[in-house]
């Protein structure tokens, strides 16, 4: 996938209350866009006449494309270099306010560093959307313990190694005095940048480390940059992220873990949410992951995984723990997950109280927690005696029309169908990351 011109028009044609900024930016090298305000986007984009930017609305830009393919910007009018001509703007919109938005390089201290975008869509594909904790509709970029995180209060994925340790904490007496540096980067313009063709970004960020001394201190400001691409990031987003690490489960206190195919994990995750949402109308998708029966099921009906079982104990009767070795998953957060993941990967749960706890999920620099839904265990069929009475037929409490019965059984019929084929995973396997770090600065 590759970030066009076209990509930029598309986001500068938005709706948006102010009418000079529905328009695209030429400054000569690149095209840019301002329409999301608190972030600039452009595209190399190569117009020899001008000298200085000229600002062109969309719709200019939009009716000039439905003629030619050809772009040739003029400080007056568009052209396709063989006669045609689309005048703009004739005096009708003050555009001042749209080139003060241009990105200006601030003063500030600046750490530069190279990111890998596989790994910024695992994180970023965890993080909230449109979540009242604004702070969560974003990404962590951790700059004191070199983490990037994800997560929107339900699941977490982070990466180690990812992004530099570049500023130091002070430590007085072996206790940590200074504040964590961290900056929070919206999910939209990560989003954005994420669908360029390249394997990286350089991610330059200005102003991280905030002060309590300097008052109306400015937010920090990220430049992504890819081959394709840039995206401007013309604030942070201001607020605390949540103690992260407290969410993630020691590897010692799981000893008891899995090895799971994440592509035939990943398929069947798909086909069962589609069976719990049409099972309860649309309301939800929690399933129900046996790990020792090696299972995903929902009301008796379910698809078999492959699960090999191991412990780092020898003390621990695997045998002894299949029977309540389960655990009730949101199967979109598990299909990510899975999606994120290579079979290398070490799926880990508290063997003591699996049904209670978090799922966590462990790969080389990668970690994703995924948090239990309430939901009923297995079905166990008690033994009947020979001699028993049988019981009278009883409607069920909850009939399931024969419509919805019918489609179920459609998708997972096709569901274990399309597990053999075991399709090509979403994302990428991401290596271990060889990052040259940043010099410490002290915080």
């Amino acid at each position: 996938m590759t970030i066009k011109f076209n990509d930029v028009v598309k986001l500068a044609a938005a709706r948006h209350t102010l009418p000079c900024v529905r328009s695209i930016v030429f400054d000569g090298k690149s095209a840019m866009c301002v329409a999301p305000l608190d972030w600039v986007v452009g595209v190399p984009c190569l117009q020899p006449a001008l000298t200085e930017p000229v600002v062109v609305p969309v719709a200019a830009v939009q009716a000039h494309l439905l003629k030619s393919r050809h772009l040739v910007v003029m400080p007056d009018h568009l052209s396709n270099g063989q006669g045609l001509v689309t005048p703009f703007n004739a005096g009708k919109i003050d555009y001042s306010p749209v080139l003060d938005m241009l990105p200006k390089p601030p003063q500030g201290d600046a750490v530069s560093f190279d990111l890998e975008l596989n790994a910024l869509d695992r994180v970023l594909i965890a993080a909230g959307e449109q979540d009242i904790r604004y702070y969560l509709n974003g990404v962590l970029f951790d700059l004191t313990n070199g983490m990037l995180v994800g997560t929107d209060g339900h699941r977490l994925h982070c990466y180690r190694n990812r992004v530099p340790m570049a500023f130091k904490r002070k430590v007085k007496r072996g206790v940590p005095v200074s504040a964590v540096v961290e900056v929070i980067v919206g999910r939209d313009p990560l989003r954005w940048i994420v669908g360029s063709s390249s394997a990286g970004a350089k991610v330059t960020i200005w102003d991280a480390q905030r002060s309590e001394k300097i008052q109306n201190q400015s937010p920090a400001q990220i430049l992504l940059q890819t081959d394709d691409a840039f995206v401007w990031v013309r604030k942070a987003i201001e607020g605390r992220f949540p103690d992260f690490a407290r969410v993630i489960p020691a590897v010692t206190s799981r000893p008891v873990w899995m090895q799971i195919d994440p592509v035939k994990l990943a398929d069947t995750m798909s086909a069962m949410g589609k069976v719990a949402l049409l099972k309860s109308e649309g309301k939800y998708s929690w399933v129900l992951v046996d790990f020792g029966k090696g299972e995903v099921s929902l009301d008796g009906e379910g698809m078999p995984i492959a699960v090999n079982l191991a412990s780092d104990l020898d003390g621990i009767d695997l045998e002894s723990l299949a029977d309540d070795l389960w655990i009730g998953v949101n199967a979109p957060y598990l299909q990510d997950v899975a999606d994120c993941v290579t079979p290398a990967a070490q799926w880990r749960v508290d063997h003591t109280n699996c049904r209670n706890q978090s799922l966590l999920v462990t790969d080389g620099d990668f970690s994703g927690v995924v948090m239990p839904c309430r939901i009923d265990g297995p079905v166990k069929v008690a033994p009947v005696a020979q001699d028993a009475p049988e019981e009278p037929e009883t409607a069920p409490a909850e009939p399931c029309p024969a419509a919805v019965a019918a489609l179920v059984a459609q998708v997972v019929d096709k569901a274990q169908e399309s597990a053999k084929k075991a399709p090509r995973k979403a994302r990428k396997a991401a290596p271990v990351a060889q990052i040259v770090q940043a010099e410490p600065v002290a915080a």
